[in-house]
């Protein structure tokens, strides 16, 4: 297990396919577009060469479904952690970490702890341009 911030910033372990990486190409623009299909909150929180980017998607209204990280001018590594509460928005419930995988070449998804191991509670499909 590897420690990593939850959404809110606390430091909190994750599981070891917790968090999907990929190689960006320069002078790409990347689409970030969520689906979510769970009653629970779920948001996903991205890094670029392990900085933590400013914005996150999410299921609900505070953070959107879909992101667009700018171009740049080097290559970079881009990585999503997906984390899920097992309730409704509720700030005294944690974080928890969801286990991913990848779907394809630009489909990420994660399967939060109900155990039914479906993998379809947050997607993240990617786009360039």
């Amino acid at each position: 297990m590897h420690t990593h911030f939850d959404p809110e910033g606390n430091a909190s372990a994750l599981l070891d396919n917790s968090a999907l990486s990929l190689v960006i190409p320069a002078e790409q623009n990347v689409h970030l577009y969520a689906s979510f299909d769970t009653a629970w909150e779920q948001a996903v929180v991205a890094y670029i060469n392990g900085e933590r980017h400013e914005n996150q998607l999410g299921s609900y209204v505070l953070r959107p479904s879909a992101l667009t990280i700018p171009k740049r001018d080097a290559f970079y590594e881009l990585t999503l952690v997906a984390w899920h509460k097992r309730s409704n928005p509720n700030e005294v419930l944690p974080w928890v970490a969801s286990r991913g995988q990848r779907i394809g070449a630009v489909v990420f998804a994660w399967d939060d702890s109900a155990e039914d191991g479906d993998y379809r509670d947050v997607r993240i499909k990617l786009v360039t341009s």
